[in-house]
């Protein structure tokens, strides 16, 4: 093993773009139309505008962490960042938060999600009651799987991070194919037009305030591009290419959900879709596909966050080792080691397979005892930048 070891800049500009989208369009945006037209009213155009408005304002984001990433290509990512505009003081303890709670609790909820999915999924076949106890063991699984994958194929789990971003993006784009024909064809009704939208306002609310309710949901959605810069010091020629992916993902991301969002609500009227809520995709699917439409979109949706939980391990096991090399911080555990044979930070691995681990029991015993249950907890609210639901 060698200490203070740079790690090898393995990853091309197509892995770190694959970063940026994949680690923003998990399965949450098919879950989220309903909640923004929630908090519209059912106004269609307010949530076209919202997506917008807070697109352009993630492109902006992502303009400005572009010039850090250009002026600090090293390991680190944020951390250096924070360390490099507010001091090494800010650096520790954002770092500090990333490792103890942040990545780790993240991880730990979006294997459990999977989960979730995959046990649900599997009940429609094998008839049986899915419990939160499938939920774990799945998503353990699930995590010991890629983990082993990240650790001995470092190259693979970014060919694997780039599939499932394709993947998960085909849908979206099919979707948003068959709602923006519609339109040019005419087989939109009155009532799903952005037109009919603008001119049915209620008398006690205005357009403006109806687009500002529909931030919130929407910047859910559009949160977890920045996960990128955690393998900054692995993207090939990082000082161009990771401002770049930067950019270009979410640009690609602010394209998709609009059109996405245009394909939804010219299919589906904005009462039908709050009437449904989370149900509203697989009734959009099978609306257009019969059943099978409906499975291939829960397939989808598996593949998509799957995708995700691998970028956010790529990035959890890479925390400590960023850690480890701040001024700041003290040496343990030899964080800072990288192994010569696969080229990884294995300790800094470990330690953060153990605390993904540590919450992945932490969620399942929150989410099931009554002390717990009764007062609301929910630990997975810290994945409020979710990409995951």
């Amino acid at each position: 093993m060698a200490e203070n070891q740079k790690l090898e800049a393995k990853y091309g500009l197509f892995t770190a773009i694959s970063m940026v989208v994949g680690q923003v369009i998990g399965s949450g945006i098919f879950f989220k139309v309903d909640d923004v037209l929630l908090s519209t009213q059912g106004n269609i155009l307010a949530g076209l505008i919202g997506f917008v408005v807070v697109g352009i304002s993630v492109v902006f984001g992502a303009i400005s962490m572009a010039n850090y990433a250009e002026l600090l290509p090293k390991d680190g990512g944020i951390l250096n960042y924070v360390n490099y505009r507010f001091g090494e003081n800010a650096g520790y303890f954002v770092g500090w938060m990333y490792l103890s709670l942040f990545y780790p609790v993240l991880t730990a909820v979006l294997f459990t999600v999977s989960g979730i999915y995959i046990a649900h999924l599997c009940a429609e076949f094998m008839h049986f009651e899915p419990t939160s106890l499938h939920f774990l063991l799945i998503g353990f699984v699930n995590l010991l799987i890629f983990f082993v994958f990240n650790i001995f194929r470092p190259r693979s789990s970014g060919i694997f991070q780039q599939l499932t971003t394709v993947l998960k993006v085909l849908p979206l784009i099919l979707i948003a194919s068959m709602g923006i024909l519609s339109l040019v064809k005419g087989d939109v009704e009155e009532q799903n037009t952005f037109a009919y939208a603008a001119r049915n306002v209620a008398e006690n609310q205005t357009l403006l305030m109806l687009i500002a309710a529909s931030f919130i949901p929407i910047s859910f959605a559009f949160d977890g591009w920045y996960i990128a810069t955690q393998i900054s010091g692995e993207i090939k020629n990082s000082r161009k290419n990771l401002p770049k992916a930067l950019i270009i993902g979410t640009l690609a991301v602010m394209v998709i959900y609009i059109s996405y969002y245009m394909g939804i609500v010219f299919g589906m009227s904005g009462d039908e879709i709050i009437r449904l809520k989370d149900t509203y995709i697989t009734e959009f699917s099978r609306k257009i596909f019969a059943d099978s439409g409906a499975l291939i979109m829960q397939l989808f949706i598996i593949v998509s966050v799957l995708g995700t939980s691998n970028g956010l391990l790529l990035a959890m096991i890479r925390v400590p080792y960023q850690f480890a090399g701040l001024p700041k911080a003290k040496q343990f555990l030899k964080l800072n080691v990288v192994d010569t044979k696969t080229k990884m930070p294995v300790n800094s691995a470990f330690l953060g397979l153990g605390l993904v681990i540590f919450y992945l029991l932490a969620y399942y015993f929150t989410s099931t005892e009554k002390f717990f249950t009764e007062q609301n907890f929910d630990l997975s609210a810290i994945r409020s930048y979710s990409f995951t639901w």
